[in-house]
Order: C-alpha cells, then structure tokens, then sequence
C-alpha cells in the first residue's frame, strides 16, 4: 500500500510511501488517498488528519509515464483519478491539515491545496508544473494567496520557495526543517480544543466555496483541456518531460 492510515490521538495521519520515486503520484496512489480522505470522514476514531510523505519529499507530483503519458496515449485525460471529490463530498467534514517538506509539485500541490490548513518546512519547493505541459490552471489562483503571487507562479510555472509561498499567503504555518509533523500535530491539537460541530462547519463552507470557485473556473477552460492531449505544444513539452525524467533515472 502506497497510501498509509494510522490514527493517533484522534489524529489520522495518512502518509505517502513511494520515497524512492518522491511519492510520485500514480492512478492507484490517487486513488488510495481518495480512499484515506473517505476512511477518515467515517472514522469514530479521528477527528482531524494530516497528509504528510515519508522519505525526502511531499511529493513530486504525477508520474510522468502512469498520468502524463498514459493521457496522451489515451488522447485524453478522461481515465486519470482525482481526490477532489473525496474531499468535496463529505458527511462529517473532518479538517485535513498537509504536512509539507521537500518537493510539493503539480498534482501534488493541488492536493496540498485541498487541505483545510498546510504547514511547509523551509526546505519544500512548490511549483505549478501544469502550465509547462500546455495546461492552464485557473482554479488554483484563490488556493495560491495574494492574486499577484498566484498569478506569478501559474504562469511562468517557476518553482518558488516555503518563504516565497508563506510571504505569499499560500502557507498556515512556516516552520524549520524536519518539524513539518510536529508543527501540524500541534495545529492539530489547537484545532481540536474547539467544539467540533463548528470547526466541521467552518471547514464545510470553505470547501463549498473552493468547489464552487473551481467549478467556475474549470467550466471557462473545458474546451481547451479536453483538447490538452492532442495539442501537439502540449505532446512535445509532454515529450520532454518524460526524457528528462528518465534520464535522472
């Protein structure tokens, strides 16, 4: 399993294990995690969660050859997994905090985007990949802080750093190297001190609002993303990708 779940202290700490690879992210890693989300929004057991990655990183973000090249293949990215309704689609509406180090890039900064709070070690590095593959991702600019910032790192798809990312108002809590667990386990707590029903509504409502926001923006670029795999920019800078990847082996 790529995906762990372990509850401690009525906290679900639910982890990436795929260290060799920079817990890159495949189809069946998405959908662990989904699966994770979903086991923590019934558990009696936890109350709040944090997503973390063992190993040097977070997670680099989408295997290149799983998710990239399988959805030029496909000519489509209609069969790639996604953990948003698993987060959009709750009962119980459990805060997820993301403990975040090392590389936090593409899909995986979208994940980290998701949750209701993210912590960032000064190490981490974050980068909108999409947008260097021919993909805009207009519904991340509410997630990535002040407009300008956002709108900086989504178009010229440079990777920033946990200072730039918390000077941008991207980032909960910035902390020192190796502390990200710890410092999401005290949020955690702090979070906890408070009656739950209103906590829950709280994270209810920004959800539903992040959703909606998404939505809106997802529906004005529909057109150019179903056409995205057969856009020949998009399949060369696909291509390139994937040989860079591979020679660093």
């Amino acid at each position: 399993m790529t995906v762990g779940y372990e509850v401690r202290e009525d906290i679900a700490y639910i982890s990436f294990n795929r260290p060799e690879k920079h817990n890159a992210l495949r189809d069946e890693d998405i959908q662990a995690l989904a699966d994770a989300i979903r086991r923590l929004d019934d558990d009696e057991s936890a109350q709040i969660g944090i997503v973390f990655g063992y190993g040097r990183s977070f997670s680099s973000g989408g295997d290149v050859d799983a998710r990239l090249q399988a959805s030029m293949e496909e000519g489509s990215t209609a069969a790639r997994t996604t953990e948003g309704d698993a987060f959009y689609d709750c009962e119980n509406w459990k805060p997820v905090i993301a403990a975040v180090h090392g590389y936090c890039l593409g899909h995986a900064l979208g994940t980290a985007l998701h949750c209701d709070l993210l912590v960032a070690s000064r190490n981490a590095r974050f980068q909108v990949t999409e947008i260097t593959i021919g993909l805009p991702t207009p519904a991340l600019l509410p997630r990535l802080g002040h407009p300008a910032f956002a709108n900086d790192v989504c178009m010229t798809g440079r990777r920033f750093t946990a200072e730039e990312a918390w000077e941008g108002g991207m980032l909960t809590r910035l902390v020192e190297d190796g502390e990200h667990v710890d410092a999401a386990f005290d949020l955690a707590r702090s979070v906890l001190r408070n009656p739950q029903s209103a906590v829950r509504e709280q994270v209810r409502v920004r959800r539903a609002v992040m959703s909606e926001t998404a939505a809106h923006y997802q529906a004005m670029v529909r057109d150019f993303a179903a056409g995205w795999a057969t856009n020949r920019e998009a399949r060369d800078a696909v291509a390139a990708r994937a040989k860079q990847m591979r020679a660093k082996g």
